[in-house]
């Protein structure tokens, strides 16, 4: 045997007989294993980030979504009990001074319309007996020499009147009144809805 090796521990016999890899092989294998591995690794961790940063955006605006709505709902029930306060407020004033909301009206009829023949004010039939002591009274003080006249009308609303003169008028009218604040409201509180009567 003219060509025997003594030694062939670097020789891979399997396939065809490849040089077995060294150390240096080895080495930089692992090394580009390492890279490879950091490089998938960084590569899942910011799948799973943006996964986490998605849902923790969906969770953030559910909260947002779910806070305006109880936001809203607190408004429209502090509107509406701003509403019921407010009605119940003006009844036990309407109780206590019926006349008082036409007072300040006639009051300022009474300065405008200060030469006017006459003046004529329409009041609910049991309040005009009322009404002709607060007009008699209130043309005194104003110095309005014209003539005044009351009339009841049962149609008309406790608190609610009209005031006519030649060239003009007033009228109260609290339920009327009552929906222009309630549009009001309903204008400043999208969520108000009015109470039931």
């Amino acid at each position: 045997m003219s060509g025997a090796t003594k030694f062939t521990f670097g020789t891979d016999f399997r396939e065809g007989g490849r040089r077995a890899a060294g150390e240096a092989d080895i080495a930089a294998a692992r090394a580009e294993g390492v890279v490879a591995g950091r490089e998938q690794g960084r590569r899942e961790a910011e799948s799973q980030l943006s996964g986490l940063v998605g849902q923790l955006a969906r969770a953030a605006e559910r909260l947002l979504a779910h806070e305006a709505a109880h936001a809203a709902e607190v408004e429209a029930q502090a509107a509406h009990v701003a509403i019921v306060a407010a009605k119940a407020m003006a009844g036990a004033a309407l109780a206590q001074r019926p006349l008082a909301a036409l007072e300040g009206g006639l009051r300022e009829c009474l300065s405008h319309a200060r030469h006017a023949p006459h003046l004529v004010m329409r009041v609910n039939s049991d309040a005009v007996e009322a009404a002709e002591e607060l007009v008699k009274r209130l043309a005194q003080e104003t110095g309005f020499g014209g003539r005044l006249v009351v009339l009841g009308e049962p149609d008309i609303a406790s608190g609610d009147g009209r005031i006519e003169w030649s060239d003009g008028g007033f009228v109260v009218e609290t339920e009327r009144l009552a929906q222009l604040v309630e549009q009001a409201v309903a204008h400043a509180f999208p969520g108000f809805r009015p109470p039931a009567a």
